[in-house]
């Protein structure tokens, strides 16, 4: 399937020749926070003005409260006094930033630069002319920033919109499973069963782990997979569905079929007590979370961000014997696929239209995409929070005290993993094999990118970040509809999961297809599939993303 809005295959493989080169810059030692950010250096006679900007960052509720809040704690201390402007930051509550962001841009309250994952949110700013392109500021006042998107093309051809100036700030990113099917194998071998390979034996195993006593503690208390969480995503790929449109028969369409056999199935788990009945309140997934890790779960649909030592620590600590292991997602009567896989090239920032001063933006943003600064965010301070390992990579010296401390990974968003060079699979790298623990954690990611990374069984779409921005009038459209179809939380989906009998997947279908046609969404059917056969003969494809990720590790070895 090909999905961009024009790329050439060239400009992207021709970009995989430059990852050594950039990964190796270097810049001035950085210092610890609470340290001078240059204690031998000549004070200037006139030092020049700093900048004062504002800048978006995710609130999880992941600072510890001995470590302040996004006002004042360790990492913004140390990012105003080491770098080159002041920076306020704007707590937007992760799971809910598209109606915060759209409350502070419509109360010109926004931040200078937002930082937001989502690309329909970001093109919804843009279509409402809320945002700055960034070209000028770039060319005026960037020195790292530019020579990132000289050496990789792809970042400005993907950040360009349809007027044709630059917009988007963007990451490299290492190829890599982001979303991952979790399985107990020791619950498997205890009730002599095999690792499902099709959709009815995931059932069947679900079933298994409720009702025979998986824990042996003589209860029925077990769950067999969760919905909450990134549940609901991993399902849909099973069955071939990641976002609403798909390539089929050289055809770019909205895709409903696949739709309608993912909630049929989970509706079908939901019904029969095989799921946590309560998953609609567990809206971050921390309870499916914490049913795994304290042995009441049996399948695991997780996103990348649970696999740190800790976490794996407090599952194998809580339960001895566990032996978890991750699973190809079983063929369904679609094929097989993989669930979502991190994109070569990701766009993550945009600039407030009313920002008041563009070059101090632009010293952030190079400050912050610099490799050693991006490196030392993710790692902490060489000798506090880590060290080099016998691969020459830093790991962890105390991780308990590390989850603790590090907290940085919505501050370093702009962070290019691909230039970090071989130390870049935070995953790998940072995990000690003499470590019992550590060993598993590190097998289970091997053997994770083995089976999600592979053409074999490829993800069934790229995302949204490489479909074309669309007109205001087919946007409001798409808005119009969204609380009732959204693909994960629409309560359309919602109410045939829970809704028994009384309402099932195909009633669904129809009545998301009467909202989607009343709102008009054919125009957008019709606006996307023009899209797709005016540029599918050049457009980067599934292909590419899988010679990509091959290419690529190549360049970190």
């Amino acid at each position: 399937m090909f999905i961009l809005r024009t790329g050439h295959r060239k400009a992207l493989l021709s970009t995989l020749a430059c990852i050594a080169v950039l990964a190796g810059c270097s810049t001035a030692k950085v210092n610890d926070p609470g340290a001078s950010s240059s204690p031998n250096a000549t004070p200037a006679a006139e030092p020049a003005k700093r900048g004062a900007i504002n800048v978006s960052v995710y609130d999880r509720g992941n600072v510890p409260p001995e470590e302040g809040n996004w006002d004042k704690n360790r990492w913004v201390e140390w990012i105003n006094k080491n770098g080159p402007v002041d920076v306020k930051y704007t707590p937007v509550p992760r799971w809910e930033s598209f109606p915060k962001f759209n409350a502070l841009l419509a109360s010109g309250s926004a931040p200078d630069l937002i930082l937001e994952y989502d690309a329909n949110y970001r093109n919804s700013w843009y279509s409402q002319k809320l945002l700055m392109p960034i070209d000028e500021m770039v060319d005026k006042y960037s020195t790292n920033y530019k020579q990132i998107l000289e050496k990789y093309p792809l970042l400005r051809k993907i950040g360009t919109k349809e007027d044709g100036k630059l917009y988007e700030i963007g990451r490299l990113n290492v190829v890599a499973p982001h979303h991952r099917l979790l399985i107990r194998e020791d619950w498997l071998q205890k009730l002599n069963l095999p690792v499902p390979t099709t959709t009815e034996e995931l059932y069947n195993v679900a079933k298994a782990f409720v009702n025979q006593d998986p824990d042996g503690n003589g209860k029925k208390d077990t769950f067999g997979i969760n919905l909450s969480g990134v549940g609901f995503s991993v399902i849909s790929h099973i069955f071939g569905r990641s976002i609403d449109w798909a390539e089929q028969n050289g055809n770019f369409v909205h895709d409903w079929e696949r739709l309608q056999a993912s909630v049929e199935f989970q509706k079908r788990l939901f019904d029969d007590g095989l799921v946590d009945k309560d998953f609609l309140t567990d809206k971050n997934g921390q309870k499916g979370i914490q049913d795994f890790m304290n042995g009441k779960l049996g399948i695991f649909a997780i996103d990348s961000a649970w696999f740190t030592i800790s976490n794996y620590e407090t599952l194998k600590k809580n339960n001895p014997t566990a032996k978890v292991i991750p699973m190809a997602l079983p063929k369904s009567q679609f094929g097989q696929f993989s669930p979502i896989i991190s994109t070569p090239v990701q766009m993550v920032g945009v600039v407030n239209a009313k920002a008041k001063d563009p070059k101090a933006i632009m010293q952030y943003i190079d400050w912050m995409v610099d490799p050693q600064n991006a490196s030392l965010l993710k790692n902490g301070i060489e000798g506090t929070h880590s060290q080099k390992g016998s691969n020459g990579c830093l790991q962890p010296i105390d991780t308990e005290k590390n989850k603790k401390e590090l907290y940085t990974d919505d501050l370093n968003m702009m962070r290019s993993d691909l230039l970090l060079g071989k130390c870049a699979e935070v995953y790998l790298v940072n995990l000690r094999p003499e470590v019992p623990t550590q060993k598993e954690l590190l097998d289970i990611n091997l053997k994770s990118k083995e089976i999600y990374i592979n053409k074999d069984r490829p993800i069934p779409s790229l995302g949204y970040d490489f479909l074309p921005v669309l007109p205001d009038d087919l946007q409001a459209i798409v808005k119009s509809t969204s609380k009732s179809n959204n693909i994960d939380k629409g309560d359309i989906w919602l109410k045939a999961l829970v809704g028994g009998t009384g309402y099932t997947a195909q009633q669904a279908v129809k009545d998301a297809k009467d909202v989607w046609e009343k709102a008009g969404g054919k125009q957008v059917d019709d606006y996307y599939a023009k899209w797709y056969e005016n540029n599918k003969t050049k457009a980067f494809s599934i292909d590419d993303l899988y010679k990509f990720a091959e290419q690529s590790q190549k360049e970190l070895k």
